[in-house]
C-alpha cells in the first residue's frame, strides 16, 4: 500500500457542519484550558484576587494535595451581593475600566475569567460579605453552568471561594493530575513565592486538616527577618546582603546571597516585578551575568529581590496565566538589574561599612554543606610552582583596581574578532605598574610601618595585618574580629584579573618589552590559528612575530606577566582560541558572549601572572597583597569562584579551645 493511499484510509477529517455559537458552559471549559492547568492554578488565580482585595489575613486549606478539596478564605473587601454573580460570569472585573487602565495594571488579577473558567471545571462554592452586609451571601454551581443564589449564609467579612472535585467533569484533565503529594509540593512552592512577595500579609496554610504554615503579618525588621529564615533558612539570613537601588522610577530591593552561598540548583532565586511572581528569562540571565567571575561553575546564586517600573512600562498580559511580563524598556531594565546587582556583590571590603566577623564571612558558611562541593578536591586549581620573590616584587605588580564600567557594546559587531579589532592601545610602558594604589613605590610600600594604619582596633584596615606564611600557600593576618587566612595564589588571581579587566576596558592594556626575545616551536596549525589572531593579541597586549611555518617570536607581553611563563600562557591562549572558533555563540549578535570569551582569556593570564604557591613572601608583600585585595572588586573569590579568604572570629576561636565553658 503507497503511503497515498494509507494515509486515504486511515486520516480521519471533521464534518463540514455549519457554523454555531459554542454553550457558555463548553466555552468555560475551554477557556478553563488557558488558566486552570492544576490546583496550584487555582490557588494562584484565587490568592491574587484575596490580594487584589485588600486582604491582610489569608487561609489556604487543601485536601488530597487540592485533589479534592480547595479553600481560600481572606478578610478583604468583599463582594456585594448584587455582584456575586456578575463576578463569576466571564469578562466580568472591578479592575480595569478602560483602555488606560489595561496598559498600566495596578492589579495582580485582572482578565475577569479566573473564577468562571474554575467554576465550569468543579463543585464551586462562592462566599462573601462586605461591611455594609449584616451577613454573607453566596453562589454556587456545580460544572454545569447553572448558578445557584445569592442565598444567605454564615460568614465573616470577607471572602471565601472553596473548590471540590477538581475536574470531575473533564476526565481527559483529571487523568493528568499527579498524585497528591506532588501537586501540594507544586502549591506550597507557589505559596511560598507569593508568601514572600507580600511579607504585609499574614498567611496559613493547611492541608489535610494540619497546619503547614502559619506565618503573621510583618511589622517591622525583626519579623520580616523572621519571616525569611522561616521559608529560607537561617543560613540565607547570615549569607545575605540586603540591598536597595533606585534610578529613575525604578527601583530594586531585597536580599543577594553572597557567592559563598550558592545552591546546586535555582531553587532559592525568587525575583518580583511590581509584587507579581514572574520567571522571566531575560531577567534571570542578567542576574546569572551579574554574578558571573564570583561563582563555582555549575553552582547557582541565591536571592530574594523585588523590581518595581511604572505600571505602564510593563505588559503582564502576555501569558494567560500571567506568568510572562513585557518591559516597555526591556534593555535598560536588564542593565539596571545587571548594574545593581553586580555593583553590590563587587563591593569592594575598602568600601565596606564594616566586616563583621560571621556575616558571610566567617569559616562556618564556607563549610556548609551546601558549600562542600564547591570546595571538592575532584576539581583543584592550578597550581604553579615558582622561585622565591625579591622584597617589593609583588608591591611592584600589584596596582589600584578602580571600580569596573560595562564593556563597550556594538550592535554592529558580528563576532569576537570585529570587536576586538576596533580596540587599541597605547605603545609604551605606563608608570603606574611600578607604583602601588596610593602613589608609593615598590620600596616604599616595602618600608612602611605598620603604625601608619594606627594601632588602635579602629582604624585597623578591614583584612589587618600579615603575621605569617603558611606553607607557602595561605598568609595569616590579624584584624580587629580574629584571624584572617588568605590564600595567596587566588586572592592575587582576582587582583591581577580585575586589573587587567579594567585596561581592557579602557582600551590600554600595558604592554613591555622582552629584554631577550622567546622563541616558541609549535604546530603549523597553531602558527596558522595565531595569524587568524593576531590583532587580538596585540590588543591584549603581545608583540609576536612569525620567524619560519612552525614557530613564533615573542618580543613583548603585558607588563604585569613579565615573570609569568609565557610560552605555557601562549599555548593555553592559543588552545582557547581554537575553542572559541567552534563555538556558534560566537556568530550570533551577542556582546555577553563575546565579553565572556574575553573575560576567559583574561581569567588565563591573570593566572599564569599571579603568584604561585610555595613562593615565600615578606612581611611587606604580605600586607601589600591585603591592601590591593581591600581595593579590589569581587575580592571573596577568584577568577574560578573559590574563596579567596574567610574569617575566624575570637569566638570561633574561643569555641574551639573551649576557653570559657
Amino acid at each position: 500500500m503507497s503511503l497515498l493511499a494509507w494515509l486515504a484510509q486511515h486520516q480521519t477529517l471533521a464534518p463540514i457542519r455549519a457554523i454555531a455559537e459554542l454553550p457558555s458552559n463548553l466555552a468555560d471549559q475551554i477557556a478553563a484550558g488557558e488558566v486552570v492547568e492544576r490546583p496550584a492554578s487555582v490557588i494562584k488565580e484565587l490568592l491574587e484576587n484575596a490580594l487584589d482585595s485588600g486582604a491582610d489575613q489569608i487561609e489556604i486549606r487543601l485536601q488530597e494535595g487540592g485533589n479534592h478539596v480547595i479553600e481560600v478564605v481572606d478578610n478583604g473587601r468583599g463582594i456585594a451581593k448584587d455582584e456575586l454573580l456578575l463576578a463569576v460570569s466571564r469578562h466580568a472585573t472591578s479592575k480595569i475600566y478602560s483602555m488606560q487602565e489595561l496598559v498600566a495594571v495596578r492589579s495582580l488579577g485582572f482578565r475577569g475569567e479566573a473564577l468562571a473558567s474554575i467554576s465550569s471545571v468543579s463543585d464551586f462554592t462562592l462566599r462573601s460579605r462586605t461591611v455594609h452586609d449584616s451577613s454573607a451571601w453566596q453562589v454556587s454551581a456545580h460544572g454545569d453552568g447553572i448558578w445557584h443564589g445569592p442565598e444567605p449564609a454564615a460568614g465573616a467579612f470577607g471572602t471565601s471561594v472553596k473548590v471540590n472535585n477538581l475536574f470531575f467533569n473533564t476526565p481527559a484533565r483529571k487523568k493528568f493530575l499527579r498524585a497528591p503529594r506532588t501537586e501540594f509540593i507544586q502549591i506550597e512552592q507557589l505559596v511560598k513565592r507569593i508568601i514572600l512577595s507580600h511579607p504585609e500579609v499574614g498567611f496559613k496554610l493547611l492541608h489535610n486538616a494540619k497546619m503547614v504554615r502559619n506565618l503573621p503579618a510583618c511589622t517591622d525588621e525583626k519579623s520580616l527577618q523572621l519571616r525569611l529564615q522561616t521559608l529560607l533558612g537561617q543560613e540565607f539570613v547570615e549569607h545575605s546582603l540586603q540591598i536597595e537601588f533606585a534610578v529613575q522610577d525604578w527601583h530594586l530591593s531585597g536580599w543577594l546571597g553572597l557567592p559563598t552561598f550558592n545552591r546546586a540548583q535555582t531553587d532559592m532565586q525568587y525575583l518580583f516585578v511590581n509584587g507579581r511572581v514572574v520567571k522571566d528569562r531575560q531577567l534571570s540571565f542578567a542576574l546569572k551575568q551579574a554574578y558571573a567571575d564570583v561563582l563555582y561553575h555549575g553552582r547557582h546564586a541565591a536571592y530574594v529581590l523585588f523590581l518595581q517600573v511604572p505600571p505602564e512600562q510593563l505588559d503582564v498580559n502576555v501569558h494567560p496565566a500571567k506568568h510572562e511580563v513585557r518591559f516597555a524598556h526591556s534593555r535598560d531594565v536588564y542593565d539596571f538589574l545587571r548594574r545593581s546587582v553586580r555593583d553590590a556583590v563587587a563591593k569592594p571590603l575598602a568600601a565596606s561599612e564594616s566586616l563583621q566577623p560571621g556575616s558571610g564571612k566567617a569559616v562556618d558558611a564556607l563549610l556548609a554543606p551546601q558549600n562542600r562541593s564547591a570546595m571538592s578536591p575532584s576539581s583543584p586549581m592550578t597550581l604553579d610552582f615558582g622561585g622565591r620573590s625579591t622584597q617589593g616584587e609583588l608591591a611592584a605588580s600589584l596596582a589600584f583596581q578602580a571600580p569596573l564600567g560595562d564593556y563597550p557594546r556594538s550592535s554592529q559587531a558580528k563576532d569576537l574578532q570585529q570587536l576586538v579589532q576596533a580596540r587599541r592601545y597605547g605603545d609604551g610602558l605606563s608608570d603606574d605598574v611600578q607604583v602601588s594604589g596610593d602613589g608609593r613605590s615598590a620600596a616604599q610600600v616595602a618600608d612602611a610601618p605598620r603604625n601608619n594604619y594606627g594601632d588602635a582596633a579602629s582604624s585597623m584596615p578591614p583584612l589587618g595585618f600579615a603575621k605569617a606564611q603558611l606553607h607557602g600557600v595561605f598568609v595569616l593576618a590579624e584584624n580587629r574580629h580574629g584571624l584572617v587566612l588568605v590564600d595567596m595564589h587566588a586572592a592575587h588571581e582576582r587582583v591581577v584579573y580585575e586589573r587587567f579587566k579594567q585596561q581592557w576596558q579602557t582600551l590600554r592594556l600595558v604592554s613591555q618589552p622582552l629584554l631577550v626575545p622567546i622563541a616558541v616551536a609549535l604546530e603549523a596549525s597553531q602558527v596558522y590559528l595565531w595569524e587568524g589572531w593576531q590583532s587580538t593579541f596585540e590588543d591584549l597586549g603581545f608583540s609576536i612575530e612569525a620567524i619560519g611555518p612552525e614557530q613564533l617570536k615573542i618580543t613583548a607581553v603585558p607588563a604585569l606577566l613579565v615573570k609569568a611563563d609565557v610560552v605555557g600562557l601562549l599555548k593555553d591562549m592559543l588552545g582557547q582560541f581554537a575553542q572559541f572558533a567552534e563555538d556558534e555563540t560566537i556568530a550570533q549578535d551577542s556582546a555577553h558572549a563575546v565579553n565572556a570569551k574575553i573575560d576567559h582569556i583574561l581569567s588565563t593570564m591573570a593566572c599564569h601572572g599571579s603568584v604561585r604557591a610555595n613562593r615565600q613572601l615578606s612581611v611587606p608583600e604580605m600586607n601589600e597583597l591585603l591592601r590591593q585585595m581591600e581595593r579590589t572588586d569581587k575580592i571573596d573569590q577568584c577568577n574560578h569562584g573559590r574563596p579567596t579568604w574567610i574569617q575566624l572570629s575570637m569566638e570561633q576561636l574561643d569555641k574551639l579551645f573551649m576557653r570559657g565553658q
